[in-house]
């Protein structure tokens, strides 16, 4: 399952660069390429049968920093409709950017028992 996780991951972050990135956000891009080099990582340590790493791990703290960014960016678009009283437009971008949320946190989540079981297990 965090396999495929991954893999969604990726997919989901490469269809947001292109989809929503029109600007020169460098934060949002950059923070695409942090959860893209995450998702390429955790899916060769699990090929691997390795544990998780200090690299590892601080790319995961950005991703959960990235995940804080988007879902503080989703919370400032939904104040700002209901304070105009416009809700039309938002929801193409909503709804696509709230997946990509769940699916990163889900994979953060499951990145974080996967490898505590590993570590157990090897022990």
């Amino acid at each position: 399952m965090l396999k495929r996780l991954s893999y969604l991951n990726v997919f989901l972050a490469m269809a947001y660069l292109l989809l929503f990135v029109t600007g020169d956000n460098l934060l949002i891009i950059a923070g695409v390429f942090i959860m893209v080099a995450f998702n390429a990582l955790v899916i060769k340590k699990i090929q691997e049968e390795k544990n998780l790493g200090l690299v590892q791990g601080i790319l995961g703290i950005c991703c959960l920093c990235f995940w804080a960014y988007l879902a503080m960016g989703c919370t400032y678009i939904v104040q700002s409709a209901i304070e105009h009283q416009y809700f039309d437009n938002i929801w193409s971008y909503l709804l696509p950017t709230a997946f990509f949320l769940l699916s990163i946190l889900l994979q953060l989540l499951c990145s974080l028992q996967y490898f505590k079981n590993y570590q157990t297990s090897e022990n």
